[in-house]
Protein backbone atom coordinates (compact mmCIF):
# COMPACT_ATOMS: atom_id res chain seq x y z
CA UNK A 1 0.00 0.00 0.00
CA UNK A 2 1.36 3.42 -0.90
CA UNK A 3 1.44 6.23 1.61
CA UNK A 4 1.39 9.96 1.05
CA UNK A 5 4.38 10.46 3.30
CA UNK A 6 7.55 8.84 2.03
CA UNK A 7 10.22 6.80 3.78
CA UNK A 8 12.79 9.26 5.08
CA UNK A 9 15.26 6.83 6.70
CA UNK A 10 16.33 3.23 6.22
CA UNK A 11 17.72 1.62 9.37
CA UNK A 12 19.95 -1.48 9.42
CA UNK A 13 20.70 -3.53 12.55
CA UNK A 14 23.17 -6.38 12.03
CA UNK A 15 23.99 -8.88 14.77
CA UNK A 16 25.53 -12.31 15.31
CA UNK A 17 23.66 -15.11 17.03
CA UNK A 18 25.29 -17.53 19.48
CA UNK A 19 23.95 -20.45 17.41
CA UNK A 20 22.52 -20.72 13.90
CA UNK A 21 19.64 -22.89 15.13
CA UNK A 22 18.29 -19.92 17.12
CA UNK A 23 17.55 -17.94 13.91
CA UNK A 24 13.95 -19.20 13.87
CA UNK A 25 13.35 -17.97 17.41
CA UNK A 26 15.03 -14.64 16.58
CA UNK A 27 12.80 -14.30 13.49
CA UNK A 28 9.67 -14.84 15.63
CA UNK A 29 10.82 -12.15 18.07
CA UNK A 30 11.50 -9.70 15.23
CA UNK A 31 8.07 -10.41 13.72
CA UNK A 32 6.34 -9.94 17.08
CA UNK A 33 7.80 -6.45 17.50
CA UNK A 34 7.35 -5.33 13.90
CA UNK A 35 5.12 -2.31 13.77
CA UNK A 36 5.12 0.98 11.98
CA UNK A 37 3.76 2.44 8.79
CA UNK A 38 5.80 0.21 6.48
CA UNK A 39 5.04 -3.52 6.44
CA UNK A 40 7.76 -5.43 8.24
CA UNK A 41 10.72 -7.03 6.50
CA UNK A 42 11.44 -10.43 8.06
CA UNK A 43 14.73 -11.25 9.78
CA UNK A 44 17.38 -11.70 7.09
CA UNK A 45 20.15 -14.33 7.32
CA UNK A 46 23.63 -14.10 5.82
CA UNK A 47 24.22 -16.38 2.83
CA UNK A 48 27.70 -17.07 4.22
CA UNK A 49 26.98 -17.77 7.89
CA UNK A 50 23.55 -18.49 9.40
CA UNK A 51 24.62 -16.87 12.67
CA UNK A 52 24.91 -13.44 11.01
CA UNK A 53 21.48 -11.79 10.70
CA UNK A 54 20.02 -8.38 9.93
CA UNK A 55 16.89 -6.32 10.48
CA UNK A 56 15.95 -3.57 8.00
CA UNK A 57 13.25 -0.98 8.67
CA UNK A 58 11.87 1.83 6.54
CA UNK A 59 10.86 4.81 8.67
CA UNK A 60 8.52 7.69 7.95
CA UNK A 61 8.56 11.12 9.59
CA UNK A 62 7.76 10.83 13.29
CA UNK A 63 8.79 7.17 13.67
CA UNK A 64 11.63 6.49 16.11
CA UNK A 65 14.95 5.39 14.66
CA UNK A 66 15.86 3.31 17.69
CA UNK A 67 14.25 -0.10 17.70
CA UNK A 68 11.89 -1.17 20.45
CA UNK A 69 14.02 -1.77 23.59
CA UNK A 70 11.76 -4.72 24.48
CA UNK A 71 12.75 -6.37 21.17
CA UNK A 72 16.43 -5.96 21.97
CA UNK A 73 15.88 -7.35 25.48
CA UNK A 74 14.07 -10.38 24.04
CA UNK A 75 16.85 -10.95 21.49
CA UNK A 76 19.77 -10.40 23.90
CA UNK A 77 19.95 -14.02 25.18
CA UNK A 78 20.31 -15.21 21.55
CA UNK A 79 22.84 -12.57 20.44
CA UNK A 80 26.61 -12.99 20.66
CA UNK A 81 27.38 -9.48 19.36
CA UNK A 82 25.57 -6.40 18.09
CA UNK A 83 26.91 -4.15 15.33
CA UNK A 84 26.22 -0.42 15.54
CA UNK A 85 22.87 0.61 14.03
CA UNK A 86 23.37 2.20 10.61
CA UNK A 87 21.14 4.80 8.99
CA UNK A 88 20.70 5.30 5.26
CA UNK A 89 19.14 8.12 3.34
CA UNK A 90 16.66 6.68 0.86
CA UNK A 91 17.51 6.90 -2.83
CA UNK A 92 14.71 4.62 -4.05
CA UNK A 93 11.84 3.30 -1.90
CA UNK A 94 9.23 1.56 -4.02
CA UNK A 95 6.73 -1.08 -2.94
CA UNK A 96 3.96 -2.83 -4.83
CA UNK A 97 0.45 -3.29 -3.45
CA UNK A 98 1.03 -6.96 -2.56
CA UNK A 99 3.89 -7.86 -0.22
CA UNK A 100 6.87 -9.89 -1.49
CA UNK A 101 7.50 -13.40 -0.23
CA UNK A 102 11.30 -13.38 -0.57
CA UNK A 103 13.85 -10.69 0.33
CA UNK A 104 17.52 -10.25 -0.49
CA UNK A 105 19.72 -7.54 1.07
CA UNK A 106 23.18 -6.41 -0.05
CA UNK A 107 25.20 -4.01 2.10
CA UNK A 108 28.60 -2.48 1.43
CA UNK A 109 30.73 0.27 2.90
CA UNK A 110 32.96 0.47 -0.16
CA UNK A 111 32.68 2.52 -3.32
CA UNK A 112 32.71 6.27 -3.63
CA UNK A 113 29.64 8.06 -4.97
CA UNK A 114 30.86 11.47 -6.02
CA UNK A 115 29.11 11.80 -9.38
CA UNK A 116 25.43 11.99 -10.25
CA UNK A 117 23.77 8.64 -10.73
CA UNK A 118 21.61 7.93 -13.79
CA UNK A 119 17.88 7.55 -13.11
CA UNK A 120 16.94 3.98 -12.13
CA UNK A 121 15.51 1.69 -14.79
CA UNK A 122 13.31 -1.29 -14.08
CA UNK A 123 14.86 -4.68 -14.89
CA UNK A 124 13.57 -6.15 -18.15
CA UNK A 125 14.06 -9.53 -19.77
CA UNK A 126 15.27 -9.72 -23.37
CA UNK A 127 11.70 -10.09 -24.67
CA UNK A 128 10.59 -6.88 -22.92
CA UNK A 129 8.70 -8.66 -20.09
CA UNK A 130 9.73 -8.15 -16.50
CA UNK A 131 12.06 -10.97 -15.44
CA UNK A 132 10.27 -11.42 -12.09
CA UNK A 133 7.69 -9.52 -10.09
CA UNK A 134 9.50 -7.01 -7.89
CA UNK A 135 7.41 -6.24 -4.85
CA UNK A 136 9.87 -3.99 -3.04
CA UNK A 137 13.02 -2.04 -3.88
CA UNK A 138 14.84 0.03 -1.29
CA UNK A 139 18.20 1.60 -2.07
CA UNK A 140 19.86 3.73 0.57
CA UNK A 141 23.02 5.78 0.91
CA UNK A 142 24.73 5.74 4.31
CA UNK A 143 24.32 8.88 6.37
CA UNK A 144 27.57 10.68 7.12
CA UNK A 145 29.85 9.08 4.50
CA UNK A 146 30.35 9.05 0.75
CA UNK A 147 31.02 5.31 0.60
CA UNK A 148 28.56 2.47 0.73
CA UNK A 149 25.14 1.32 -0.33
CA UNK A 150 22.20 -0.68 1.01
CA UNK A 151 19.98 -2.50 -1.50
CA UNK A 152 16.91 -4.49 -0.44
CA UNK A 153 14.93 -6.36 -3.08
CA UNK A 154 11.65 -8.15 -2.38
CA UNK A 155 10.23 -10.55 -4.96
CA UNK A 156 7.83 -13.44 -5.32
CA UNK A 157 10.54 -15.62 -6.85
CA UNK A 158 10.57 -18.51 -4.39
CA UNK A 159 12.77 -20.52 -6.75
CA UNK A 160 15.60 -18.07 -6.09
CA UNK A 161 15.83 -19.12 -2.45
CA UNK A 162 19.20 -20.71 -2.12
CA UNK A 163 18.57 -22.62 -5.34
CA UNK A 164 22.26 -22.37 -6.08
CA UNK A 165 24.85 -23.27 -3.46
CA UNK A 166 26.07 -20.53 -1.16
CA UNK A 167 29.46 -20.78 -2.82
CA UNK A 168 28.06 -18.88 -5.80
CA UNK A 169 29.35 -15.68 -4.19
CA UNK A 170 32.47 -16.85 -2.35
CA UNK A 171 34.17 -13.47 -2.60
CA UNK A 172 31.34 -11.31 -1.30
CA UNK A 173 32.95 -10.71 2.13
CA UNK A 174 36.41 -10.13 0.67
CA UNK A 175 34.88 -7.54 -1.67
CA UNK A 176 33.21 -5.83 1.27
CA UNK A 177 29.65 -6.93 0.44
CA UNK A 178 27.39 -8.64 2.97
CA UNK A 179 24.42 -10.47 1.46
CA UNK A 180 21.39 -11.58 3.46
CA UNK A 181 18.16 -13.31 2.47
CA UNK A 182 14.84 -14.18 4.07
CA UNK A 183 14.19 -17.71 5.24
CA UNK A 184 10.37 -17.86 4.86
Amino acid sequence: MRHDNHINTLVLQEFRLHAADSAGEAARIVAAFSDGIEPAVPLLTSIEDDRDVAIVRGLHAGEQREGDPRQRAALDPLVASWQPVKQYGPRITERSESPPTYYRLAVTESGIRNQPEPPPRSPQAADGKASERVGLLWIGLPVGTYAGLLTLLGTDDGAARRAAPRERLPLSRSLGVRIYESQQ
